[in-house]
């Protein structure tokens, strides 16, 4: 029992230690304006979603939406243990006794994902009570709480599987699954939907129980929370200088091919590096994830030409400036690179090719989400807003270059 109280007491060391440290990183962030940024989407988004209550179309797709909405939220299980390299050593002699500490971070990470599933199964069902509603409220209300709880034990299951293809594959699978159940329960009696989600529990608990597991999974925990860390100081490196992290390369095939199309030559020298970094780091699928979500909510929004069609408008320059933000942290990737120092690199054409790297994301990002606003709201029979649009955003374009320089110049100096 002592041994559990001390283990529990590291966990609350750590938690606080997290909290302390990264603490004036929140006060740098409230002082560059971003919570007033935050606050216009929360506005802008609320009356969208204000006036949708007022005016929900009859072809207004409720089940789709609650689907991808509460799969969402219901499905996605971080863990949070403060656990670090030097764990493997100090700490697994203890294992048999890191049940408390377990508990902690559970309690921790289910506790503001519970909260998170409410709100958005709260926001839905204001929607959905509007539309069939073939099951009541409380009962949805009971079968997400009951999906959420089943979600945390397979992915505290799928961190204990030995093999990565098979943790991949069986969390994919959940994912389906639940995406079905909620279905099922959103379109079907409840009787009917009672017995399939029955089904997929039993084959659930079936293909849970094959793979081969370690007790407790130490290097995959530490390396979950190493991604967690890092995604804060990625966070806070857009708005002032963080200590450097380890960075981690993914393989993403699907846009390996934009590299080879670039020549091998001085003048790309940058072009190439900042390239493979967009497309092989955190930035890049930060990136990507903002634009499958801009798209598709921009194409919500414009379908059902929300707000006479400025729903549209609105969630697009939304989408496009968190985008840009998250662009202009490319310049710090390779900041604190000793490298430049040692290999014989032209540094004074640095950032002139960024801003080609640059410019041709931002650009292309830019007109997938305006064609996502622009065809929908065309075939609807708008076209002044989405000329507007392009409008405004060549005008951004044209001028963020001549910013981003600044704050090259800016970065060079302070080095």
């Amino acid at each position: 029992m002592g041994s559990d109280r001390t283990l529990e007491s590291i966990w609350q060391r750590r938690a606080k230690a997290f909290r302390t440290e990264t603490m004036p990183y929140f006060r740098y962030m409230g002082q560059s304006g971003f919570p007033a940024f935050l606050s216009l989407i929360v506005i802008s988004s609320a009356i969208g979603y204000i006036g949708l209550l007022r005016h929900v179309p009859d072809d207004f797709p409720f089940t789709i939406v609650g689907v991808i909405a509460l799969t969402l939220v219901l499905c996605w299980s971080p863990l949070r243990t403060w656990l670090a390299a030097g764990d493997t050593v100090f700490m697994m002699p203890r294992e048999a006794d890191m049940n408390g500490y377990l508990r902690l971070s559970l309690r921790y990470t289910t506790l503001g994902c519970a909260v998170l599933v409410a709100i958005v199964f709260l926001l839905y069902m204001l929607i959905y009570v509007q539309g069939p509603a073939i099951n009541g409220a409380w009962t949805l209300g009971i079968v997400a709480a009951g999906l959420k709880a089943v979600n945390v034990w397979g992915a505290w299951q799928e961190r204990q599987m030995t093999w990565p293809s098979m943790r991949w594959l069986l969390r994919s699978l959940r994912w389906a699954m639940t995406a079905l159940t909620v279905a099922a329960w959103l379109t079907s009696l409840l009787w009917q939907a009672a017995a399939f989600t029955l089904l997929l529990g039993i084959l659930c608990m079936v293909l849970y129980r094959l793979p081969s597991k370690h007790r407790f999974p130490w290097e995959r925990l530490i390396d979950e929370e190493a991604r967690t860390r890092k995604r804060y100081y990625v966070f806070f490196g857009l708005f002032i200088d963080v200590p450097t992290l380890s960075s981690s390369i993914i393989k993403r095939s699907y846009l390996s091919w934009m590299l080879r199309r670039i020549s091998f030559a001085n003048r790309n020298t940058f072009v190439y590096l900042y390239s493979a970094s967009l497309m092989r780091t955190e930035v890049g699928g930060i990136v990507l994830r903002l634009l499958f979500l801009g798209c598709l909510i921009v194409y919500w929004f414009a379908e059902a030409v929300s707000l006479s069609g400025y729903g549209s408008l609105i969630a697009f320059f939304i989408f496009m400036g968190l985008i840009a933000v998250q662009l202009g942290g490319l310049r710090h990737v390779h900041r604190y690179s000793v490298w430049k120092h040692v290999y014989p690199l032209p540094e004074k054409q640095r950032t002139d090719q960024f801003l080609r790297v640059d410019r041709f994301a931002i650009v292309l990002c830019t007109a997938l989400l305006w064609l996502f606003a622009a065809i929908p709201l065309a075939l609807s029979g708008v076209y002044m807003l989405s000329l507007a649009a392009a409008v405004l955003a060549i005008v951004y374009l044209a001028v963020r270059p001549m910013r981003l320089r600044k704050k090259l110049a800016q970065d060079e100096e302070e080095e």
